[in-house]
């Protein structure tokens, strides 16, 4: 496996994985979630950024969730494989600027499992998707008040991780540039 990832650190690497990625984004975003849209007269759920148990049952509430529960579990698919891709094109991203820019915080990081962090945000959304097939399936009774509160729960977990990464990304840019800045600086002599 170290090797597999090993040879995606490289520009070519990093491209292919970003076309994929991206690829599968349009799908999700162009293609499936205006199909579900038309279905339901909403987003999909996981598109969402600002959702709410109430805003959950709102619009579980006003369309026919048999019919919404088909096209979700293809945007759902193609959804989670855009995470995956994506999470693996940060990993790759991450241990590239730790290559080309040299610094003892990288080191620091990387036996801290950093690299990891995209793939938490992929876990949660796992989870939010098995929540909302579950609710789109008919769940009924006591275990849908608490389904849509746990959903509302870790979808906000998974977009506050999404942008932790966001900002972990800009900082070890902004390590890289200034490492690379003083690298290149001539040093004063005494």
């Amino acid at each position: 496996m170290r090797a597999v990832f090993a040879a995606c650190v490289t520009v070519r690497g990093l491209l292919i994985i970003a076309a994929i990625a991206g690829a599968l984004q349009l799908t999700s975003s162009l293609v499936l979630a205006p199909q579900y849209r038309e279905i339901t007269g909403f987003a999909p759920f996981d598109l969402q950024s600002r959702l709410s148990p109430f805003m959950i049952g709102v619009e579980l509430g006003a369309f026919e969730k048999a019919a919404a529960a088909g096209i979700y579990r293809i945007f759902a698919g193609v959804d989670f494989a855009a995470g995956i891709v994506t999470a693996l094109l940060f990993s790759v991203f991450w241990t590239w600027i730790f290559t080309k820019a040299p610094a003892r915080m990288f080191d620091f990081l990387k036996r801290g499992g950093v690299l990891m962090l995209p793939a938490y945000a992929v876990v949660l959304d796992a989870i939010t998707k098995v929540g909302y097939a579950r609710l789109l399936g008919g769940l009924n009774g006591p275990g849908y008040a608490e389904t849509i509160e746990f959903c509302a729960t870790v979808h906000r977990l998974k977009f506050a991780l999404i942008d932790i990464r966001n900002v972990v990304t800009l900082a070890l840019l902004v390590i890289a540039a200034i490492g690379l800045w003083r690298s290149r600086m001539p040093r004063a002599q005494p």
